[in-house]
């Protein structure tokens, strides 16, 4: 087919032939082209931005230490500064100091504890912020493995670290509670911090790990805070 070709280059009828072949081939496959229909658009889904998801968890977290212990907490109620966060990080501190992500620092009171959640809530009245919106809690046992999560906490001392991973499965049961696990790096230190979904819902608050693992972190879902304190609750989301 080679020497065809080749021995079929000097003869001029051939080559007007082959130039005519060539644009018709072009003009065919340009009209082809043309005709297909556009690709079909996604539609389009509830608004997320995980920078601005992420933004807004760090305003509402907060880092507490006392006594050689520390851990994160959430602003559930800023406008009279009522934070939560875990029993395991308060409950051997004498003066739990409290510091906001704007900077400011006060002690705290401890006002409430619901222990077979490891849940307590703090008073920090010098750290009221009237402008601060309350976050809103979404339903944890509505997202599925997969999703992408983030997590502010203190880890190993290191004030407002955020955390990315995904949700490994939601309602693991552990010492009867159900659990968010997550695949995530947590360390100590980020007990009590925030997990917030994408869309900025506060969908659990990060409560512990299983030590000589990776990737094993545990969750309490915002719809158990509910029940240990609903009075302290300012408002639970939309189903995510």
């Amino acid at each position: 087919m080679i020497r065809l070709f080749v021995s079929s280059l000097g003869r001029p009828r051939f080559h007007l032939g082959l130039a005519l072949l060539v644009m018709a081939t072009v003009t065919i496959s340009l009209t082809i082209f043309r005709s297909r229909p556009a690709p079909a658009q996604p539609m389009e889904g509830p608004l997320r931005d995980p920078v601005a998801a992420v933004a807004a968890a760090l305003r509402i977290s907060v880092m507490i230490e006392g006594d050689g212990v520390y851990g994160a907490g959430i602003f559930l109620d800023p406008a009279r500064g009522i934070v939560l966060t875990n029993q395991h990080v308060v409950q051997d501190m004498h003066t739990p100091r409290v510091t906001a992500y704007d900077g400011r620092t006060a002690i705290a009171a401890i006002i409430a504890i619901d222990a077979p959640r490891d849940l307590a809530v703090l008073s920090v009245p010098d750290l009221k912020s009237p402008d601060l919106a309350p976050p809103r809690l979404g339903d944890a046992m509505h997202l599925q493995p997969g999703e992408e999560v983030y997590a502010v906490g203190m880890p190993r001392k290191l004030p407002f670290t955020v955390s990315r991973g995904i949700v490994s499965f939601v309602g693991r049961p552990v010492e009867g509670e159900r659990y968010l696990q997550l695949d995530m790096n947590i360390n100590d230190g980020n007990s009590g911090g925030p997990v917030v979904a994408p869309n900025g819902d506060v969908v659990g608050v990060m409560s512990f790990i299983y030590r000589r693992a990776q990737g094993l972190s545990f969750a309490l879902p915002t719809s158990e805070i509910a029940r240990a304190f609903p009075n302290r609750v300012p408002v639970i989301a939309p189903k995510l």
